[in-house]
């Protein structure tokens, strides 16, 4: 009998740690990379879209980036879209709210699935993602998004997958204002296109009538493709002389 009564222990204990193991493997799927903290403070901040952290809160000032989106466009008042990228977390017009993407779970496989959707486009100048931050807003934690994804272009029609996240009735945020990264470094996403175009895209929330976010970061790479399209201006400079120089010897000739 005691032999028995081991053997059953020995099988309980294996089937505690598998269990453990498998709630471990679970929440870590579930919850984000890397959780940097909460506040306007845990931002990052010197991002793409303002590495001078000067952009103004409630204005398209300073920015480096142009900013479209299907819902709201515009900075400050009415929690409009912009504001998630004005390096502010707070209430009111620190955050985008509060239009409905629904909250049943949409088929990410489905080339015409759509969402409500933000994006920062850089224009002629293409980076590598590196990493990107989402920061929950203030209130209402059933408004975040549990199937969202980022997405690059380089021509504003076409757009390819950078990061899914497909987690129905599941939050990447326990908290309110908390900030959470994704990078290359961590394994959460690969890199291997620049884009000059970048989007989130939500397709449903996790059980209210609306949607909000409330800041939105993008870190990259500048590829040296773009950035050998546009010569610096001592090589334009110094080009032009060269042909002045060589254009007046043949006219003395």
């Amino acid at each position: 009998l005691s032999l028995v009564g081991s053997e059953m222990c020995i099988r309980d204990r294996i089937i505690a740690a598998l269990f453990i193991t498998t709630l471990t493997f679970a929440s870590s799927v579930v919850n984000a990379s890397l959780i940097l903290g909460t506040g306007t403070e845990s931002l990052r901040g010197n991002d793409l879209t303002d590495p001078e952290n000067d952009g103004a809160h409630d204005a398209d000032i300073n920015y480096n980036a142009t900013f479209n989106a299907n819902s709201e466009p515009g900075f400050g008042g009415g929690e409009y879209s912009f504001n998630v990228f004005d390096n502010v977390l707070s209430g009111g017009n620190g955050k985008w709210c509060c239009e409905s993407v629904g909250t049943a779970a949409k088929n990410l496989n489905d080339a015409n699935v759509t969402g409500l959707w933000v994006e920062a486009n850089f224009g002629s100048t293409q980076y590598f993602l590196d990493a990107f931050t989402l920061s929950s807003a203030n209130d209402v934690a059933g408004r975040d998004a549990d199937q969202w994804r980022i997405l690059g272009s380089n021509d504003g029609v076409n757009y390819t997958s950078i990061y899914t996240y497909d987690n129905n009735g599941l939050s990447i945020w326990n908290q309110r204002f908390q900030v959470v990264e994704f990078s290359v470094a961590e394994n959460d996403f690969v890199s291997t296109q620049a884009y000059s175009i970048f989007r989130y895209e939500a397709y449903s929330t996790v059980s209210a009538n609306a949607h909000q976010l409330g800041e939105l970061e993008f870190f990259g790479t500048q590829s040296v493709q773009s950035a050998a399209q546009v010569p610096e201006p001592s090589t334009f400079a110094i080009f032009s002389l060269a042909l002045l120089t060589f254009g007046a010897r043949r006219f003395r000739k």
